[in-house]
């Protein structure tokens, strides 16, 4: 139910131009032009929080929303909306709403300019050493489009750029505790000399073992690994933190899905083909 409201809501109140990958934003329909001083905003909210409501219930007549707090924000303010039914809190999303409550942004849209600086961390890395193009990926082994990546792309980009790129991968899993426990693997394959081994084998294989978590240890056995040791480390959860903090550290730099790279800090969202890519590194290498 949770993905169901998000969609209706960036369905009703966020126009995506697909292929553009721009974001912009549509008023709600409120009628008179709201005052936009500070002390109205508490009223305006009320308004924006009706339609919202009553566009909601259209197709989930079991869905209400609530405001749970709100701080200001420059020309918006930032808005926590709980999502809830009969049977509790759905979710609690944060949007940016505009003082006179006509504007709505959900918070995964807001843009900003401002350059941050990606961390590559301890995260295993392929390529030079002191490359002049950093290029720090945000992944999960359960991904599609990041299995396309690292099968199609990532080994041509090493191949072809190796003396120019550095390419560091960093976790950032989505689908669940068996992404967790993929990236967990992976780091336990890092431990005896084999991250690279494992981390292509387990793209390759990501039907097999997306349901069957017990092909990470045979997969360690197939390349020579010394099971007991792997065995040991998987199931100790030594590197959950580790994984866990790659997961903070994406959110924090504006990650919202995967694949997600950083290249020389400017983030490039989805998978990309290699043309793409080279066009992309010849830019920083001129």
């Amino acid at each position: 139910m949770k993905k169901s409201i998000g969609v209706l809501l960036l369905g009703f109140l966020v126009g995506i131009v697909v292929g553009s990958g721009i974001s912009t934003v549509v008023f709600l329909n409120l009628g008179p032009k709201a005052s936009s001083d500070e002390k109205e905003f508490s009223k305006n909210l009320d308004k924006a929080l009706q339609e919202i409501n009553r566009r909601i219930q259209i197709n989930y007549p079991g869905v209400s929303a609530k405001v749970k707090n709100y701080t200001t924000a420059g020309e918006f303010y930032i808005v926590n909306i709980e999502f809830y039914d009969r049977n509790g809190t759905i979710s609690v999303d944060k949007y940016y709403i505009s003082k006179d409550g006509k504007l709505i942004v959900p918070a995964n849209y807001m843009i900003s300019l401002e350059k941050v600086h990606v961390s590559e961390d301890d995260d295993p890395w392929i390529g030079a050493k002191d490359a002049r193009v950093v290029i720090v990926e945000f992944s999960d082994y359960a991904c599609p489009y990041c299995a396309k990546f690292a099968l199609e792309v990532e080994k041509k980009i090493i191949e072809n750029y190796k003396d120019a790129v550095k390419l560091v991968f960093r976790d950032f899993p989505v689908h669940g505790e068996i992404s967790y426990k993929a990236a967990e693997a992976a780091n336990c394959a890092r431990e005896q000399g084999k991250f690279w081994e494992y981390h292509y084998l387990l793209f390759e294989r990501q039907n097999e073992w997306y349901n069957n978590a017990s092909k990470f240890l045979s997969y360690a056995g197939e390349l020579g690994l010394d099971l007991e040791k792997f065995r040991a480390c998987l199931d100790s959860g030594k590197y959950r933190e580790e994984v866990e903090k790659d997961l903070r550290d994406g959110i924090s730099y504006g990650v919202k899905g995967t694949p997600t790279f950083f290249i020389n800090d400017d983030m490039v969202l989805g998978y990309r083909s290699y043309e793409e890519f080279a066009r992309l590194i010849e830019e920083r290498l001129k």
